[in-house]
């Protein structure tokens, strides 16, 4: 007995011991990443022209003697951003992802008015005698959930199989919209995708790359939510920025009844397109999206299993 009650004691101590730290740990880290944004101010200083003027008048000795100055030392400051990059680099790949598959199934899904609608047929059967089941299919390249290349509007166009990876993988911005997309609508979300852009950078990197750099150009990727379409004038705004890639949740991305003409400005400017997806369950925000296409060699389009990843 006396033994039980020491290990109970001992194990009564590690768990209130682990409890204190864990809520240490999150104070912590909500303290770290509250503090992010005078980091941030650190290097706006650090690069700019403010922490120059300050070391040229170090280095000429006009600076009192006694003031403290290590902000003046490139390695100080450069060796504290990169441990605060590594630590938000940490902390935001621990975080739990969630995967959102944003495409129709393909023989329950949509098909615009006068392309054929997909089909299949068993051509093996196990249940017959046959080693396998084996399914043959027939189908439009633009049912269900699928992209447009160049080619399907341009004759000299780029085809399905020529329009680079990164066009269809990569950080995208979901935006939510009800009915025509204007150009100042379309402004409107660019503006609020490269804040996010940057925030994110902001976030992940604790540094400068919120506005300098950072590897997420999610503002070149733009999936809108909702029963909306691009109108002309949409459309020429979103060639102008040269986005990668331009998705929606219609089954056209311009007017159902008159889409010729701003599929012609955006894949004019090779904006490709990804129509057909499903947004429901997706908020507004950046995600990591994977939409690559099956690769039909020659073809103007093709269907996909769209993706994306964002922080549950």
């Amino acid at each position: 007995m006396e033994k039980n009650v020491k290990r109970i004691m001992e194990m009564e101590e590690i768990l209130d011991e682990a409890d204190r730290r864990i809520e240490a740990l999150k104070e912590a880290i909500g303290a770290f990443e509250g503090y992010q944004s005078f980091i941030r101010e650190l290097d706006r200083y650090y690069t700019g022209p403010e922490w120059k003027e300050d070391f040229s008048l170090d280095e000429e000795g006009k600076l009192p003697a006694g003031l403290k100055r290590g902000v003046l030392s490139e390695d100080a400051v450069y060796e504290l951003l990169e441990r605060n990059r590594e630590m938000l680099e940490l902390l935001n790949g621990s975080r739990e992802k969630r995967i959102y598959d944003i495409s129709q199934e393909v023989f329950g899904c949509k098909v615009f008015p006068g392309d054929p609608s997909p089909e299949r047929s068993e051509i093996m059967k196990i249940r017959e005698g046959a080693v396998c089941n084996l399914t043959a299919i027939k189908m439009c390249a633009h049912n269900g959930t699928h992209v447009d290349a160049p080619y399907h509007f341009i004759d000299n166009g780029k085809k399905i199989d020529e329009v680079d990876l990164k066009n269809w993988i990569g950080w995208a911005y979901v935006a939510e919209h009800k009915g025509a997309i204007s150009a100042a609508d379309a402004e409107e979300i660019l503006r609020k995708a490269k804040q996010a852009e940057q925030e994110r950078n902001s976030r992940c990197y604790g540094t400068a790359a919120g506005k300098n750099g950072g590897d997420c150009d999610a503002a070149r990727r733009i999936l809108v939510k909702g029963e909306a379409f691009v109108t002309e004038e949409a459309a020429k705004v979103f060639a102008e920025k040269q986005l990668l890639l331009f998705g929606n949740e219609s089954q056209t991305v311009g007017p159902e009844d008159a889409p010729m003409n701003v599929h012609l400005i955006m894949l004019g400017a090779e904006v490709v397109l990804l129509e057909g997806i499903r947004l429901a369950e997706v908020k507004e925000g950046v995600y990591m999206l994977n939409a690559a296409p099956i690769n039909l060699g020659g073809a103007d389009g093709a269907p996909c299993r769209a993706v994306l990843i964002g922080e549950n």
